[in-house]
């Protein structure tokens, strides 16, 4: 079972509760926005509390950056998130990298990085939803998803499921784009424990739980298996 969440922001809380329940899954994927670009609250200080929780995480771990992970002219840690690589390990993929995991290829795309062509059977963990996709597309009505990604999907370049964060009241958590899923769990700033999606691939099925205790879950495709014995 993969465990999808983002936009912790700092929220300690938060990361002591993943920390608590990361060995309950097989994969964690975080989607950025660990830190908070506010100018009361300095990044360095952030970087040095978010790394012990991510160390201290007891399964295999895929994170990618957003907007407030990185700060130009903030030093060299904050140029791009290079202080991601304080935490890369074996079993821990950050911007820029690939693995597989089951019968997936994951992909680690960073903040404002270039997009790939997708192959068959891909997740992507990206910060920012499709563009014009409902999981980018905020309550109040604006589009904050990323334009290029979404024209990627629209051209069949995408893969089977895209997981982001990014926007935090999203009017729908989920959405398709062609043939391509975007998963999005939102934020609810004041709940105990984070919004947050639970991911069975093989199953083709991913749970939202919201930090208030709402439950939906949605289909994504058939079962692997089904998939392959109807093309044999």
């Amino acid at each position: 079972m993969i465990l999808h969440v983002t936009d912790f922001h700092c929220n300690e809380r938060w990361l002591r509760w993943l920390s608590h329940v990361s060995r309950q899954y097989s994969l964690i994927c975080i989607t950025g926005d660990l830190l908070d670009l506010n100018p009361y609250l300095p990044q360095d200080p952030q970087v040095d509390r978010v790394i012990p929780f991510l160390r201290s995480l007891r399964s295999p771990l895929a994170v990618v950056s957003g907007n407030h992970d990185c700060a130009a002219g903030e030093g060299p840690r904050l140029e791009h998130a290079q202080w991601l690589k304080e935490v890369r390990e074996e079993r821990v993929w950050i911007d820029e990298d690939s693995f597989k995991f089951g019968a997936f290829r994951f992909r680690c795309l960073p903040w404002q990085g270039q997009l790939p062509i997708a192959g068959p059977k891909e997740v992507w963990l990206h910060h920012a939803p499709p563009g014009g996709a409902n999981t980018a597309i905020a309550k109040v009505g604006c589009d904050f998803g990323d334009f290029n990604l979404g024209e990627h999907l629209r051209a069949g370049l995408g893969p089977n499921l895209v997981l982001s964060g990014h926007v935090h009241d999203p009017v729908r958590k989920s959405d398709q784009v062609l043939g391509s899923w975007s998963l999005n769990p939102g934020v609810a700033e004041k709940a105990i424990v984070p919004n947050y999606f639970e991911i069975d691939l093989g199953q083709g099925r991913a749970v939202f739980r919201h930090g208030g205790g709402r439950v939906d879950l949605i289909r994504l495709w058939q079962p692997l298996k089904t998939m392959e014995n109807s093309c044999q």
